[in-house]
């Protein structure tokens, strides 16, 4: 009767313990996917053109600007001379130059800006990035990765960064 007893009470706390045991545990995992983007995709040929879109911009808003100051040291000479026509001609000069100056750098900047984000918002590029960051939280028993950047994410662990394994992973798969 003992051993009844005994071995009733083993099955009861069997049967009680077990749901404690087989209940999963989340782990969470965060990322810095703008360090992954900006790290990965530098040498890219995409983000090489738009290097050079940046230089070119870049001289020819300082062309543009020397041109711009030229005719005004022009317009200043030809005040101190007394040559209000060559004056007003160079004014008017400079106006024009000046409104296709701002429009060159309101359009061509738009541009640029926008290439680089499609640069991080490439579907491809989305989708490779994704699958190595599903293949490392997978493996490390992640169930959630969170984006650093996320707003409400308030504090974490630098233990749960897994941008490093992902970088690495990118990069031994290329």
């Amino acid at each position: 009767m003992k051993r009844v007893l005994v071995l009733l009470l083993f099955v009861f706390l069997f049967i009680f313990t077990l749901p404690l045991s087989a209940e999963q545990i989340t782990k969470v995992a965060v990322l810095d996917y703008t360090r992954i983007l900006s790290a990965f995709y530098a040498d890219s040929a995409e983000a090489r053109r738009i290097d050079e879109m940046k230089a070119v911009f870049a001289q020819e808003v300082r062309r543009l600007q020397e041109e711009i100051q030229t005719l005004e040291e022009r317009k200043l000479e030809a005040e101190n001379r007394g040559n209000s026509r060559d004056a007003l001609d160079i004014d008017s000069t400079i106006q024009d130059k000046k409104q296709y100056y701002q429009e060159y750098v309101r359009v061509r900047g738009n541009q640029i800006q926008q290439s680089a984000a499609n640069l991080g918002s490439s579907n491809e590029l989305a989708r490779e990035i994704l699958k190595e960051i599903q293949y490392i939280a997978e493996s490390n028993g992640f169930s959630i990765v969170l984006k650093r950047s996320d707003p409400d994410l308030l504090w974490w662990s630098y233990e749960v960064d897994i941008t490093d394994l992902v970088l690495q992973r990118l990069m031994s798969s290329n």
